[in-house]
């Protein structure tokens, strides 16, 4: 999301603001963004500050920062950046921060169309690398999918070469590059 000095956003999207609407960790009051603890505010706040006041300097050197939640789940990932000059924008202001927020807790899902498009994949290959990319084993990705471990296996193994990649890891790491 784009964030002005006195910290609400002028422009997010769909998943940031589930997150916000949580209310878990960080939220959008009247007064703008508002993490649960005071110490985290307080941080998020400097942050805001200084990469729109000083974007010279690009990312500020706290950032990312974890951001507590009420929940007990994993901490929110938040990083700010200097983001664009929107002086075109006659309600934004000049300065912006760009603010990425993560959710460990949020279920990764990439669109196997795009895997497919991609890498030609088969809606079967595309299923497995998605579960994959989401963490799971390849016994649990067969399970998910009602096919055998041998039948994953195989299915790993085209993935591998349609995408040039030799392990699991690096596959994670290309797959997830291509569709972010």
């Amino acid at each position: 999301m784009l964030v002005r000095f006195d910290t609400h956003p002028c422009l997010a999207n769909q998943v940031a603001m589930d997150i916000l609407r949580k209310k878990d960790g960080l939220l959008l009051s009247n007064s703008g963004l508002v993490a649960d603890r005071a110490s985290d505010n307080k941080l998020l706040v400097a942050l805001l500050h200084e990469a729109i006041s000083f974007p010279q300097r690009g990312e500020p050197a706290e950032s990312p920062v974890t951001i507590a939640r009420k929940s007990g789940g994993s901490a929110l990932v938040v990083r700010v950046t200097p983001g664009p000059d929107l002086s075109a924008w006659p309600t934004a202001g000049t300065r912006t921060a760009l603010m990425t927020i993560s959710d460990p807790d949020r279920c990764l899902k990439v669109r196997e169309k795009d895997l497919t498009r991609l890498y030609g994949l088969t809606r079967g290959e595309a299923a497995l690398a998605n579960l994959m990319i989401q963490g799971r084993t390849i016994e649990e990705a067969a399970s998910d999918l009602f096919i055998s471990a041998h039948t994953a296996r195989t299915h790993l193994k085209r993935i591998f070469l349609k995408t040039d990649t030799h392990r699991q890891p690096e596959l994670v790491v290309r797959l997830l590059s291509a569709v972010l």
